[in-house]
């Protein structure tokens, strides 16, 4: 396995590749202590930071889902904003393998929905309005190495945590891998409790 220095020095030598008129979203997912979760992303173009948002999902998420729920509204903002007709790609970033790994791909289980509207939104890339000369290109998925002081990524994590303290929004819905992990907390607590009742 590469040492930390030497993965995060191959990404930052791949993001000196990417033209500048594409977009580069970094996205990330945060969940506190006290199960509050939050995501967040920023987006760059020409060397500049153009996006940026904090999104707060309350106690209903896993860090999973807010990785892949931060990605999702980082694309769908990238996709709306009018210099998306300059970019050929879009480009997102993120230091979750697992969700990197299927943004892309059918997938089954938790943030099912998500990942669908991720590969809608996808389709919907090389359609969009673009200018004359500006190639359809395509959405482009790249793993960053996590907590290596890549200041793009460390600025994607902020903006997570920021959610994850913000107010939720007053519905908002809990993922499957939520309520498992909740059910399980419940059945074990209801078993012990049932346990000191009957035992003596």
């Amino acid at each position: 396995m590469l040492p930390s220095t030497l993965v995060a020095a191959d990404f930052t030598a791949f993001q000196r590749t990417i033209p500048s008129s594409d977009i580069v979203i970094f996205s990330d997912g945060s969940r506190l202590i006290d199960g509050r979760a939050g995501g967040g992303y920023i987006g760059f173009q020409a060397h500049h930071q153009f996006l940026r948002s904090s999104l707060s999902y309350g106690h209903g998420k896993e860090v999973f889902n807010t990785e892949a729920e931060a990605a999702l509204a980082g694309a769908q903002a990238s996709i709306a904003y009018p210099t998306a007709q300059f970019a050929t790609n879009l480009w997102i970033c993120l230091d979750n393998l697992e969700v990197a790994t299927r943004l892309l791909s059918p997938s089954t289980g938790s943030s099912q929905e998500v990942f669908e509207s991720f590969r809608t939104l996808a389709a919907a890339w090389p359609l969009r309005e673009r200018l004359p000369h500006t190639k359809s290109g395509s959405i482009q998925i790249r793993w960053v190495p996590g907590h290596t002081k890549i200041p793009e990524n460390e600025a994607a994590d902020l903006t997570a945590k920021e959610g994850a303290i913000s107010i939720p929004p007053s519905l908002y819905k809990s993922s499957y891998a939520s309520l498992k992990r909740y059910a399980k907390t419940q059945s074990l607590s209801a078993a012990q409790t049932r346990w000191q009742t009957v035992a003596p």
